[in-house]
């Protein structure tokens, strides 16, 4: 201890009658012989209050300097103070503490989870049925156009004509190309809200909503005189195996746990003295 640190723990001392301002006087700053008289009384007095608590508080001077459980008993701060292992808690408190930090913090992280799932599904489910509703529209144009077409070289004459087949190709190329665009932009939406909802969950969360990342599509005919669009099956337009993440929620309420298990802890360790082991968190 340096000197001023030995002069706030006199004063200290003083005010809690272990010894007098005359004998600070003598050596103000100086660890001498006095200050150490007083300390062992203050340690004596520490030890009795909280073995009537509870006499496991006396491996605590096993563990911990005179200096450390005086300092620790005149000013209510024992998150320093070391157990009979030489560690601030057992694995088994600080395992204890965990626990109960998890689950009183889980019903906030589980509600916040079915919040965050309930929308991921919300806004795939409506990238899906936008593009379902695309594919349907495009179905009926191109029937009528097919129509138009055939009609038109019907009353011309030149239905089977060569010029005709060409017309029937640039139409379905048409339709196909727009498709693929299309198909490529709801793709990309649906992969966006996947991956961010993967980001924060993890990948076995992701898998789980695996039926909305599965877009279909439309096969164009014109070579055949009715029924000249057919769906196709549904493939999925994005792999949560793609990517590799813990989920930043589920972090992040394993670091909140630790967090607020370490405040517990350090309730405990600040009420050793006043109430023994029992109800400290």
């Amino acid at each position: 201890m340096n000197p001023q640190q030995v002069i706030d723990l006199q004063k200290i001392l003083v005010a809690r009658g272990y010894m007098t301002q005359a004998e600070m006087n003598t050596g103000p700053g100086i660890y001498g012989p006095k200050t150490t008289a007083a300390m062992n009384k203050a340690v004596a007095d520490a030890v009795k209050t909280s073995a009537a608590a509870n006499p496991t508080t006396q491996a605590l001077v096993k563990t911990n300097s005179a200096e450390g459980l005086v300092n620790a008993y005149l000013t209510g701060d024992w998150s320093g103070v070391t157990d009979i292992s030489g560690t601030p808690f057992s694995p088994a408190q600080q395992q204890e503490a965990l626990s109960k930090a998890t689950a009183d913090l889980a019903p906030y992280y589980e509600a916040q989870k079915q919040y965050e799932t309930q929308t991921a599904e919300e806004l795939l489910t409506q990238k899906q049925a936008d593009y379902q509703a695309y594919l349907d529209t495009q179905a009926n144009k191109f029937q009528e156009e097919k129509t138009t077409q055939d009609q038109a070289a019907a009353n011309q004459g030149v239905l089977f004509s060569g010029g005709r087949v060409q017309k029937l190709q640039n139409l379905q190329d048409v339709y196909a190309k727009e498709q693929a665009y299309k198909q490529g932009t709801a793709g990309r939406d649906i992969a966006s809200t996947a991956r961010d909802y993967q980001y924060k969950y993890g990948n076995e969360s992701a898998n789980t909503l695996s039926k909305y990342y599965n877009l279909g599509g439309n096969v164009y005919n014109p070579n055949v005189a009715t029924g000249g669009v057919t769906p196709t099956g549904l493939s999925s337009i994005y792999n949560p195996s793609g990517s590799t993440f813990q989920g930043t929620r589920i972090n992040e309420a394993k670091a909140e746990s630790q967090k607020r298990a370490a405040g517990l802890l350090w309730n405990r360790g600040n009420k050793i003295v006043q109430g023994g082991y029992k109800n400290l968190f």
